[in-house]
């Protein structure tokens, strides 16, 4: 309402002036007046000019005495656009800070959403840490328990070491008659013997043993059946089965259990082997490297591979004579040849045991030539 009664004054206001010019102008126009010396033509044209001047300067005073706003917008522009682009900055920066603020909102977010996360592993891992000492405890409980247990064995089991100590002490005090796993003597049994004569056989190798068991201070009781050895009952009857089932000669060994001392028993085992060709011809069944340098003498050396062809051998199965304490034999004179040829020799050198001829374990001992490799 407040518009259209301001437009209507305005169109009022603006009728009556111009009404006015025009009744002036006329009667200018009639009887030809003039102002400032102007032709008449000229008065009327100014008083038009001047009438819609005064219409428009009516139209702008009415506006603003009627409107504030009108008033503002006249007068006060410049100031008004002026505050306009400077709140257009501010709007501007906040729009930027309300980014701003929007984006460290959503990244406070995703931080609480991984604080969130946390803290549920967080307390899993808690609850199986929990769980954990619990279950710790209880072992803990039950290794005590156990402890406790091993404490009153261990005391047990020292004062049974004691014991054994003191035995053992007086067993290594004495000498050892037979050493655990020493082959005592060997026999072959040859195929096609009856059953009564392997056993017969048998019996005199086991006869020989006991003697040779006795010469090395074995000693056995009266109810033992032997002098010096013991072997369970029932051990001749499984070989003479082995020998009469095995399709070739056999040799027998009878081994020592176990270490024993002068005054007491060997405990004796027997092992059968069928007899075989064990080392070809240029078999290698011992080496080692010797070094002029070492201080080592050369002969050492060679008794050192020496045994351990021996143990070859009898690991082989090869039988083991009464006259000889081992199974396999080095003619001397190759230890005078090597302790010669040693006094040349200034390198580091290979020494070998090599098997002379094809060998079989009956034949005994198994003959063996040294190698000198440089």
């Amino acid at each position: 309402m407040y518009g259209f009664t301001l437009i209507f004054t305005l169109a009022v206001v603006g009728g009556v002036i111009a009404y006015i010019g025009d009744r002036l102008g006329m009667n200018i126009g009639r009887k030809k007046l003039t102002l400032f010396g102007l032709r008449p033509k000229h008065t009327s044209i100014l008083v038009t000019i001047v009438t819609g001047v005064l219409i428009a300067t009516a139209s702008i005073v009415v506006l603003s005495i009627a409107s504030q706003d009108v008033r503002t917008a006249l007068f006060n522009m410049k100031e008004i656009q002026q505050e306009l682009r400077g709140l257009q900055r501010d709007y501007a920066e906040m729009r930027q800070q309300r980014d701003a603020a929007q984006e460290e909102l959503q990244d406070a977010e995703s931080r609480l959403a991984l604080a969130e996360e946390s803290y549920t592993q967080i307390t899993a891992e808690l609850e199986l840490a929990r769980q954990s000492v619990e279950d710790l405890k209880q072992e803990r409980a039950f290794l005590e328990a156990e402890v406790a247990e091993l404490v009153v064995t261990a005391e047990q089991l020292s004062w049974l070491y004691d014991l054994v100590e003191t035995a053992f002490g007086q067993i290594r005090s004495a000498d050892i008659a037979f050493y655990a796993s020493e082959v005592i003597l060997s026999t072959v049994i040859e195929k096609g013997m009856s059953r009564e004569e392997v056993r017969a056989a048998l019996e005199n190798f086991l006869r020989e043993v006991d003697e040779v068991a006795y010469r090395r201070s074995a000693r056995a009781g009266e109810a033992e059946g032997y002098r010096a050895i013991f072997l369970p009952s029932g051990v001749i009857d499984l070989v003479v089965e082995d020998v009469l089932l095995a399709p070739g000669n056999v040799i027998v060994r009878a081994v020592s259990e176990a270490n024993s001392i002068p005054g007491v028993p060997v405990r004796v085992y027997l092992e059968n082997f069928l007899d075989q060709m064990v080392f070809s011809q240029g078999t290698i069944l011992a080496s080692s490297t010797w070094d002029p340098k070492s201080g080592v003498e050369i002969d050492l050396v060679i008794l050192q591979i020496l045994n351990q062809a021996n143990n070859a051998a009898l690991n082989a199965g090869v039988a083991l004579s009464p006259e000889r304490r081992g199974a396999v034999l080095l003619p001397g004179s190759y230890f005078f040849d090597a302790i010669e040829a040693s006094r040349s020799i200034d390198r580091p050198v290979e020494i070998r045991l090599v098997v002379a001829e094809d060998s079989w374990r009956s034949t005994s001992p198994v003959l063996l030539h040294l190698e000198i490799v440089g």
